[in-house]
């Protein structure tokens, strides 16, 4: 009977052992201990309570340095905290601990991109396209600072690409809209701009643009109908007045056209271009002095405005005859 005692005594000490002090265990429990206190980092992360956060994920990584997760929720913490060089080095530490984390090549581009370094924000987001495609945001980022650099068509291509894997994404069917709106192909931008409206149908700044785009193109009972819309929701924006005003003046309503372009005045009594625009209309009415004021007060404000007026119209003349010299080498090709 001791004999068997002591038989199951030693096997209990080897079961022992095998739980308790083999390195297989040691790191189960050391794995256990760190994700304990980097849980407790996203619980406080979460309440924003960033320096308690910070201090959870350090001593997640002081356990197991080895998590590139961890890495990563402390980059997030200090990027909260506005610790920028301090996220920047956590989120390449993530990519060293493992390559193939590839929020932290996002999180990197967002960094940099917020930061103005676009040719480094592009590289990051680069890597995380071509390794989630689908990342529509991505591209709709890779796009905007294509956009500011100017390179137009290859942001549209980036926009589109945001587009197709979410077909609803308002902000890159604005951005298009706003890039052939810029470029004077004002077709192309009402119909992006109306795609966004369908999914923001009282948002101020689409409608606006809608309406500017509808006064371009001569449609001013559309621009009249989308502009007072605008008008509703902030009676103060000065471009929806002005515009309404040259809506009311191309469907022949003079004393309307005034008063709109009046009301921007008093938002904004320093723009040239109203000041101008109020004495065209002022002169149709044949209040010729009136008009000298105003003609008067735009060129005090600015005067290059008429080289300027001149000099743009030049711009436009030239390039209306580009496109018709293409227009008509297209139709003989074909």
């Amino acid at each position: 009977m001791i004999r068997f005692n002591i038989k199951i005594f030693s096997i209990l000490l080897v079961l022992l052992y095998a739980l308790f002090l083999s390195p297989t265990w040691a790191l189960a429990r050391q794995a256990t201990s760190s994700n304990t206190y980097y849980l407790q980092g996203n619980k406080y992360l979460v309440k924003n309570k960033l320096r308690k956060a910070i201090k959870n994920y350090k001593t997640a990584i002081k356990i197991n340095p080895k998590v590139a997760r961890y890495y990563y929720k402390l980059a997030r913490a200090y990027q909260k905290k506005g610790s920028v060089n301090e996220a920047i080095a956590n989120y390449e530490k993530a990519i060293d601990v493992d390559p193939k984390y590839y929020w932290s090549y996002s999180s990197l581009g967002d960094v940099y991109f917020k930061g103005g370094n676009h040719k480094k924000a592009i590289s990051y987001y680069e890597i995380c396209i071509f390794k989630y495609p689908k990342k529509y945001q991505k591209h709709y980022f890779r796009g905007k600072i294509l956009d500011i650099e100017g390179e137009k068509g290859e942001a549209i291509k980036e926009y589109e690409m945001a587009l197709k894997y979410r077909p609803k994404y308002f902000e890159a069917l604005c951005s298009i809209a706003a890039i052939y709106a810029e470029q004077e192909e004002f077709e192309k931008a009402a119909a992006y701009y109306l795609r966004a409206k369908k999914m923001r149908c009282y948002n101020e700044e689409t409608l606006v643009n809608l309406g500017i785009v509808y006064t371009k193109l001569k449609r001013f009972r559309n621009a009249l109908k989308v502009l007072n819309v605008a008008l509703k929701i902030n009676p103060f924006n000065k471009d929806t007045r002005f515009y309404l005003g040259k809506a009311y003046y191309g469907k022949g309503n003079l004393d309307q056209a005034i008063k709109q372009t009046k009301k921007a005045l008093k938002i904004d009594p320093d723009n040239s271009e109203i000041h101008f625009t109020l004495g065209l209309y002022y002169d149709k009415k044949g209040w010729h002095d009136m008009a000298a004021a105003e003609y008067k007060e735009a060129l005090y404000l600015n005067p290059d405005y008429l080289f300027n007026k001149v000099e743009m119209l030049n711009r436009r003349g030239n390039s209306d005859i580009q496109k018709g010299k293409e227009s008509k080498e297209a139709k003989e090709n074909n």
